[in-house]
């Protein structure tokens, strides 16, 4: 056994290498970006790196709207047919190879990605997205497969997304085997109206893809990139990355999380492998197979397999996001520019949920009446604890509950400045069953929203204590 392990390590690492371009020196193509940090990628499953060898990537100058825009296209070195490609449309004068690992990698496991660097011009910026990628695909028939499409981006062009996923679905018939939306820090689109979100393709699976540290863009930008797509919960997802210090090494999760190029917009690390690339490849999987294993994974509703960061911090997902009170942004949600700006308000009236910290994640417990722990939500004046148990079939028992209602802060010991809450019920949980938990923040001006469920086993020996995650 150990000697599989090393050598699956040593082939691991070697395979890393080849993709980074680290071995063969003639890969021009290949980004040479060192990994940085000290969690290193997953060995198997989402996130890790395809068999794949991944081409010099094509390159084309296309002037469309008035403006010449360079146009990349990596995949496969040995491509035989048509693959499903993710087109992805950059951040505010970022180029396409400040995102080159995450090309790479999406052409390691067999896709191709095509991202187009267009001109700042903000009336033509979804136009020129759509011709561009329009003539790659026109170009390039025999590695696209316009039947199955992801639209991928960040910031500015992450905004762009909807409205052009709309005009590639509904007016030129693409994603008919299965299309996504992957949309990591969006900006404002100039572009969707409301007859369009009314008419928006259901058919289309959604992440919203967000950061704890983001001061750059106002949260409720990124809700209106969410909520008003009338998609169903089960298909959509909003999502944050969290900072976290391992081993004195900072992975931020700030707004350029997404951009994995020379140091200049971001840096390549395991919040790439975990917090992206798993979750993307994910996404494509499920929306072009149909895989159950992949939807846990990308839009799981909290699922383990989608919170799960390694060694980094837990993401966090919700199908209902709210903005933080108070925070403060470069880019508010009310500019001018913003065609949606009169709906900045209508997230305003609820608070966030809570973030569930213990016990989470099926875990077992030996207390008879375990202590529950969440991180505080700002203004928050009470907090209701929803507990059930779990029926057979995986859910809640609506006919028993152990609830507490009308916690306070001070009850929990903490408050908007005290890193989480805590609370231990007086009554005692029946021994050998399985629970769910979740909780909700409320104050006289605004009710909260239920945070994402928790689960744990109340077992009959004292074996194994939960701990934070």
């Amino acid at each position: 056994m150990f000697d599989g392990l090393v050598h699956g390590l040593i082939v691991f690492f070697l395979r890393r290498c080849l993709l980074s371009g680290l071995l063969l020196a003639g890969t021009g193509g290949l980004s040479a970006a060192p990994h940085q940090g000290p969690v290193q990628p997953p060995v198997s499953g989402y996130g890790s790196w395809g068999d794949e060898v991944v081409a010099l990537p094509l390159s084309f100058d296309f002037t469309t709207q008035g403006y010449v825009n360079r146009v990349s296209i990596y995949h496969p070195e040995n491509q035989a047919a048509a693959a499903p490609a993710v087109f992805f449309a950059p951040g505010w004068n970022i180029p396409c190879p400040a995102y080159a690992e995450l090309f790479n990698f999406l052409a390691s496991k067999g896709y191709v990605a095509v991202c187009d660097e267009y001109h700042t011009d903000i009336g033509v910026i979804g136009a020129q997205l759509r011709d561009a990628f329009m003539e790659a695909a026109n170009r390039y028939p025999d590695l696209i497969d316009t039947s199955r499409i992801g639209l991928a981006g960040h910031s500015s062009g992450a905004g762009l997304l909807g409205s052009l996923t709309y005009d590639l679905v509904r007016n030129r018939n693409w994603g008919g085997n299965g299309v996504f939306i992957f949309s990591s820090a969006p900006w404002i689109d100039f572009d969707m109206t409301d007859a369009m979100l009314a008419d928006f393709p259901q058919e289309v699976k959604l992440i919203v893809h967000t950061y704890e540290d983001d001061t750059s863009t106002d949260m409720r930008t990124y809700i209106q990139q969410f909520e008003p797509l009338p998609i169903p919960d089960s298909e959509k997802e909003f999502i944050m990355l969290r900072p976290v210090s391992v081993g004195g090494y900072d992975y931020l999760a700030d707004h350029r999380v997404i951009a994995t190029g020379d140091g200049n917009y971001g840096v390549f690390d395991a919040m790439d492998d975990y917090g992206v690339f798993r979750i993307l490849e994910a996404l494509a999987d499920y929306s072009f197979t149909g895989s159950a294993q992949a939807w846990q994974v990308a839009l799981g509703n909290g699922a383990d397999e989608q919170i799960e960061m390694g060694a980094l911090r837990d993401l966090v997902s919700t199908d209902d996001p709210r903005p933080i009170p108070g925070k403060v942004y470069d880019y508010p949600c009310d500019y001018s520019g913003n065609p949606r700006r009169t709906h900045c308000a209508d997230y305003d009236d609820e608070l966030p949920a809570a973030v569930l910290q213990q016990p989470v994640k099926h875990r077992l417990t030996d207390a008879a009446s375990p202590l529950f722990v969440w991180e505080p939500v700002i203004t928050a004046e009470s907090y209701y604890l929803q507990i059930r148990p779990l029926l057979d079939n995986g859910e809640p028992d609506w006919g028993t509950s152990f609830g507490v209602g009308g916690i306070t802060p001070g009850d929990a010991g903490c408050g908007d400045e005290v890193a989480y809450c805590q609370y231990q019920p007086a009554q005692a949980l029946p021994r050998d069953s399985r629970y769910v938990w979740w909780i909700k923040a409320d104050s006289a001006q605004r009710p909260g929203v239920w945070s994402r469920r928790g689960y744990f086993t109340l077992t009959l020996v004292a074996f194994f204590t939960d701990g934070f995650e």
